[in-house]
């Protein structure tokens, strides 16, 4: 386990290392008039507000790793923001609130996985925006969706996070079947929502009565229920595996690689692309601050430090992504990835409904 002040090393580390980017080494990122115009006005707004869990980006030291690299790329001068907030649902249904009620946005975006932001996209909560045309050397059309309304900003592969040392008996599973024989009984957790059964439940995956079925039997096998914010829990070794985690990247993340504590192991036959993407409020105060900050992550280095080496993954749709190889690598043991997109999400409606009513079984098991 990284303490928080150790964490704090890692970021100021990160900051330095990014601000020691040569300019001959720095991205170059085409100054189109309609690019020079955004710039233009967010030196006017001076400010980007953003609101998320301190997990999300580095918290505040993530918030200064950005702020100074999006005024060394784009030449702006503005100030990035960082304030808590809440888990992405209650997030959006707040910042959709202060929408009704003629507020400005507290944050001028927004980050979720097509579950929690596919609700709002027709309800004006997000701004339409040509995300290809502002950046075309990284931006290709697949990466956008939503109309235009939201970007693709990392692929996900849930599986099961574990504790290297106290669980090195998950190396070995590979199916969800394998998480039911007796041996396993009581040495792993799960979340209280059943993070990556929603997919399941579709009637083109496993359906309702097969998911049912399997969630039964599993759930005399847990030892408990934790969130996806239990990462130390699990470094620690006090919750020795949680199956499924939500995305499956904290390993990757720079205060674990490499360090033997985590690892991620997905099961072939549960294999989902889930996606987290960024979208900037129709409220937003500091659009153009907001549409800067996501052309930094989108760009080379903004992966590479934003998302990678933060976040513990990246977007498979960038040919040298790291995701890109971990998706390869589940595909020759012949996974077939359910592709979570906000289009394969808003095509099966009910999921999230079927997902809580599910997830009871867990938790009154517990």
């Amino acid at each position: 386990m990284v303490a928080r002040s150790g964490w704090t090393v890692l970021m100021s580390a990160a900051v330095m290392l990014v601000a020691a980017i040569s300019a001959a080494t720095a991205e170059t990122i085409a100054k189109t008039p309609r690019l020079a115009e955004i710039i233009g006005g967010a030196n006017k707004e001076r400010t980007l507000a953003v609101r998320w869990t301190n997990n999300i980006f580095g918290g505040p030291e993530g918030a200064k790793i950005a702020e100074e690299a999006i005024n060394r790329i784009f030449g702006t001068h503005i100030s990035v923001e960082w304030a808590p907030g809440p888990a992405y649902g209650p997030l959006a249904a707040m910042l959709y609130q202060e929408m009704q009620a003629g507020q400005p946005a507290t944050s001028d975006i927004y980050i979720a996985t097509a579950v929690q932001l596919t609700p709002y996209l027709d309800k004006n909560l997000f701004r339409t925006i040509d995300w290809a045309a502002l950046m075309p050397s990284r931006i290709a059309p697949v990466m956008v969706e939503g109309e235009g309304r939201a970007i693709r900003i990392a692929t996900n592969l849930p599986g099961i996070v574990y504790n290297v040392k106290a669980a090195p008996w998950v190396a070995e599973v590979q199916t969800t079947e394998d998480l039911l024989k007796p041996q396993y009984k009581g040495k792993f957790y799960t979340t209280p929502f059943l993070g990556g059964f929603d997919v399941l439940l579709a009637p083109d995956v496993w359906g309702i009565e097969k998911t049912t079925a399997y969630v039964k039997k599993l759930s005399p096998q847990l030892a408990g229920l934790a969130g996806c914010e239990s990462t130390a829990r699990i470094a620690s070794g006090e919750i020795p595996a949680l199956a499924i985690d939500c995305g499956g990247g904290v390993p990757n993340r720079l205060e674990y690689r490499g360090k033997n504590i985590l690892a991620n192991q997905p099961l072939t036959d549960m294999a989902q692309r889930r996606y987290n993407y960024l979208a900037v409020l129709s409220h937003a105060p500091h659009p153009n601050a907001a549409i800067l900050y996501i052309l930094y992550i989108m760009s080379a280095e903004g992966q590479a430090k934003m998302m990678w080496d933060i976040q513990g993954t990246d977007l498979a749709d960038f040919p040298q992504s790291h995701m890109r190889a971990e998706f390869d690598a589940i595909e020759k043991k012949g996974a077939k990835p359910v592709d979570v997109s906000i289009a394969w999400w808003r095509s099966h409606p009910g999921l999230d409904q079927a997902n809580a009513e599910l997830a009871k079984l867990v938790r009154q098991r517990q």
